[in-house]
């Protein structure tokens, strides 16, 4: 569920803005407020697994998912669809950690490459499919029921819970740390905003973006510091302060980046500048997943007999390669060369982050387990949430450089201001009323899509000289 919210709402962004009447600017919280909120609850919901047992929190976070997802989808109005959203990123967040430490919890040492292999095979075909579903069920039905999906799924997940007699893990009980929530619930949602912000700063105030993110990058460092002087923070940060270990979770974090701003704005891509429609612009994502569910069970096995190491290197490089391709594809328009660099970069994040996940639980004591999946998952989800803030502001930066000051009057002009916040349907309209400009915008826009993919390649490129100085060590 959590990793099918993620992406499968990108599809239907603009569906639900036209029915909701919603702002620019609000439907963007539709996807911002749930990720979020994810990456802020993240490290809550490892240390409530560890205090209250992780079956427990699981169960709970199921339930509350299921009545954000429903809460969606009978959402009149965009102030509580954002609400709505906010909690299912809330509860994603206390269940993602409670779930991953109960996979690594309850297989023995030689079979966890494989388990986890499983695990994030499974997350990853929902996360890769999100845009596949939402183009289908915004063709044949409505964007309501892209949450209301949501709901048989969890039935089962609960049903599967009590079924097989999953053991009641819990660790010794320790404080919340209420200085550090209070220090992780403004700091990231602080810096994130901040930094999203800055694509469209209001003309009032343009100095408040900066603002909030150098105050959100305050408060996070705060949060950083304060961890490492706490007997039990709520980040322990000096559980991943082995300089492998770092080195492993900053790679996890860069590898999210890449994927969330690929499932994401890989679709609208497809949409905007092949004129795809959402259903062909989600099977044209297929190109991502399948090498998934090809790699993700060798690279658990591979993890099994030499360690994470040289399947990292390996798997970053391959990302990299790919997404080179994929700027070719996107600067030429041409699908196929597309979907080559798209393969590349589903198989190659793939084989680096299966082995690299499993070894940084496998290092950790077990009664901090969820604690060390909050904090790895806190880093992932951050990472995120930065790849679609980064893929905003290149774009955002890349049009407004190299368009017209000043639009035309008229209907045309109306058609161009709605296409330059990426309405694709406005974007349509304006090749019939003023095809010049259209052309104008259409570029303008492409070449926002490569700087923004090639951000993503220094990104990667700069995950492998880390793979290669930070996280050195073997198993």
């Amino acid at each position: 569920m959590i990793f099918l919210d993620a992406t499968v709402v990108g599809v239907a962004l603009p569906t639900i803005h036209a029915d909701l009447g919603l702002t620019t600017a609000s439907a963007a919280w539709i996807i911002t407020g749930f990720l979020i909120a994810l990456a802020s609850t993240l490290a809550i919901g490892g240390r409530l697994a560890d205090r209250i047992g992780r079956l427990t929190l699981f169960r709970f976070a199921i339930v509350l998912f299921a009545g954000g997802s429903l809460a969606c989808g009978l959402s009149e109005t965009g102030g509580s669809i954002i609400i709505a959203r906010i909690s299912q990123g809330i509860a994603a967040g206390l269940m993602q950690p409670a779930s991953t430490a109960i996979v690594i919890g309850s297989v023995p040492q030689a079979k966890r490459g494989v388990a986890m292999a499983t695990y994030f095979g499974v997350a990853m075909l929902f996360l890769m499919a999100g845009p596949v579903i939402g183009g289908a069920i915004i063709e044949f039905a409505s964007w309501q029921w892209i949450f209301y999906l949501n709901l048989p799924v969890a039935v089962i997940a609960l049903a599967l819970s009590i079924r097989l007699g999953l053991p009641s893990q819990r660790a010794a009980a320790r404080g919340l740390d209420p200085v550090g929530i209070v220090l992780l619930l403004t700091g990231l949602p602080g810096l994130v905003l901040g930094l999203e912000w800055l694509g469209r700063p209001p003309e009032a105030a343009s100095w408040l973006p900066a603002a909030l993110a150098i105050g959100g990058l305050a408060m996070t460092i705060l949060s950083i510091i304060h961890a490492a002087r706490t007997t039990h923070p709520l980040l322990h940060v000096r559980l991943i302060a082995d300089r492998p270990v770092l080195g492993q979770a900053i790679v996890l974090a860069i590898v999210s980046l890449v994927m969330s701003a690929q499932a994401v704005y890989g679709a609208i891509y497809l949409q905007e500048a092949l004129e795809f429609t959402p259903l062909q612009a989600g099977l044209g994502s297929l190109p991502l997943l399948v090498p998934v569910l090809l790699v993700i069970r060798s690279a658990g096995k591979m993890y099994d007999r030499i360690g994470s190491h040289k399947p990292m290197v390996f798997g970053l490089l391959i990302t990299l390669f790919g997404i080179l391709v994929e700027i070719a594809g996107v600067w030429w328009q041409v699908y196929t060369i597309l979907a080559v660099g798209m393969v590349l970069v589903g198989g190659g994040s793939t084989f680096a982050t299966t082995p690299v996940n499993t070894d940084v639980l496998a290092r950790a004591p077990d009664e901090q387990r969820g604690e060390v999946s909050g904090l790895v998952q806190t880093m992932r989800q951050l990472g995120s949430s930065i790849g679609i803030v980064i893929c905003v502001l290149a774009i955002g930066w890349t049009v407004a450089a190299t368009m017209p000051t000043t639009l035309p009057r008229g209907n045309a002009g109306v058609q161009a201001a709605r296409a330059l916040e990426g309405d694709v349907e406005a974007l349509r309209a304006l090749r019939h009323s003023d095809p010049p400009l259209a052309g104008t915008l259409k570029a303008a826009r492409r070449s926002g899509f490569a700087v923004a993919f090639g951000v993503q390649a220094l990104t990667v490129a700069a995950g492998c000289v880390i793979a290669v100085t930070i996280a050195t060590e073997r198993r």
